[in-house]
């Protein structure tokens, strides 16, 4: 991976910043754990105050209330913002959607931001960054010029890049696509994957502790299931997880699946891998983990199994194998450690067998993460230092 504090500044007169105050904003637990190391170096600096916006599903019981793990970050003020609507409807979501606008509005109004963080591709993502724009706060879009063409995320992702004003992808090949867009490149810092920040140094909990926290037995071979409905494909989400639990049937190892994110579809996905947990005493569903046990079951797993974006970026710096399904990820770079398959039960199969081979994992061993070197925070704040004045900003082309 290529990085650099600006893939190129131009002729645009840069100047000391005055951002002090900045906020970001957080709607599920998969942007959570991805926001905090750039949190707590930003809450850490002199004369800087640092909010967090959590919406979404942070403030839902059925998701696991994950503001908590926010409100343990030392000098961030955690502002609840009040704006899911529970149903996986297209109109539920939706609506959750039109509410987001609404709700984040009200409490951007009452803070005042120089600056505001937006990280990916979610829809009630892009209502927050609609809002800040009518706020005239600038706004820093994290993972942006990505590509998940099973998703309609993906559309979600390039609707908030033209909204933004300062873009840090993660890889030189995102950066391409935003000049594509559009992009002024002096608006453009290339810095890598915020995520691995946190996992440089991770140091993860012993598996007899994860195996009383989770209820799955990491001691033997486990396997970690993250899968989402594929939003933008012909079969129905319940058509897509019934292929991977006749999958998981066959699988003779102990199983954490996680539940799936607030999308169209989420219901009969979770029903169906809860019908699958219930009377296997060796399978457990929950609906969220904290970060940091996320990273451990990682990092003790025997392999991972879905279409989280977290088995496409994070899972390499563990070096485990990923069988990822269906085209929710098609387009983002995939690291080695990546076996793609189609959503069929025999593929899937397939693609378990081959990541549980002795000789595939043995390759893994010398695997450098493509998506950065866990210095993205580092080199946002270096942009941070010299971003031009607000109304430059706030001006695009």
């Amino acid at each position: 991976m290529t990085t650099s504090s600006s893939d190129c500044r131009g002729s645009h007169p840069f100047s000391r910043s005055a951002i002090r105050r900045i906020g970001c904003i957080s709607t599920s637990r998969a942007d959570a754990g991805i926001y905090q190391p750039l949190l707590r170096a930003l809450a850490g600096e002199e004369d800087r105050q640092v909010f967090c916006f959590a919406g979404g599903t942070h403030l839902s019981d059925d998701f696991g209330h994950t503001i908590g793990e926010l409100r343990q970050l030392d000098h961030v003020e955690i502002i609840p913002v009040e704006h899911y609507r529970p149903g996986d409807r297209p109109e539920d979501v939706a609506a959750s959607a039109g509410h987001a606008v609404i709700q984040f509005a009200d409490a951007l109004a009452k803070t005042k931001l120089d600056l505001i963080f937006v990280l990916g591709d979610r829809t009630e993502m892009l209502a927050a960054a609609l809002a800040a724009l009518i706020h005239r706060i600038p706004i820093a879009h994290l993972h942006g010029g990505e590509r998940t063409a099973g998703a309609y995320d993906d559309q979600c992702r390039h609707a908030i890049t033209k909204l933004a004003h300062v873009h840090f992808p993660s890889l030189s090949e995102y950066a391409a696509r935003l000049r594509s867009l559009g992009e002024e490149p002096w608006r453009i810092h290339t810095v890598g994957a915020l995520a691995l920040d946190a996992i440089k140094d991770f140091k993860p909990e012993p598996a007899t502790r994860l195996s009383q926290v989770t209820g799955v037995d990491f001691t033997g071979p486990t396997f970690l299931v993250v899968f989402h409905p594929e939003t933008l494909a012909e079969a129905p989400p319940e058509a897509q997880v019934k292929e991977l639990v006749d999958a998981l049937r066959q699988v003779d190892a102990n199983v954490l699946i996680l539940g799936a994110n607030a999308d169209v579809g989420r219901a009969a996905v979770d029903r169906s891998l809860r019908d699958f947990a219930r009377d296997r005493q060796n399978v457990r569903l929950l609906p969220s983990l904290p970060a940091a046990h996320f990273y451990s079951c990682m990092a003790h797993a025997s392999l991972m199994i879905g279409n989280s974006s977290a088995g496409i970026i994070e899972a390499a710096s563990f070096k485990i194998p990923v069988v990822n399904i269906g085209g929710r990820q098609t387009g983002r770079v995939h690291p080695e450690n990546v076996i793609n398959t189609s959503t069929s039960s025999d593929s899937i199969r397939e693609g378990v067998k081959l990541a549980s081979a002795a000789s595939f994992k043995s390759k893994l061993m010398r695997l450098a993460n493509p998506y950065g070197d866990g210095r993205a925070v580092d080199r946002i704040l270096g942009v941070l230092q010299n971003v031009p004045d607000r109304q430059a900003l706030l001006r695009k082309l």
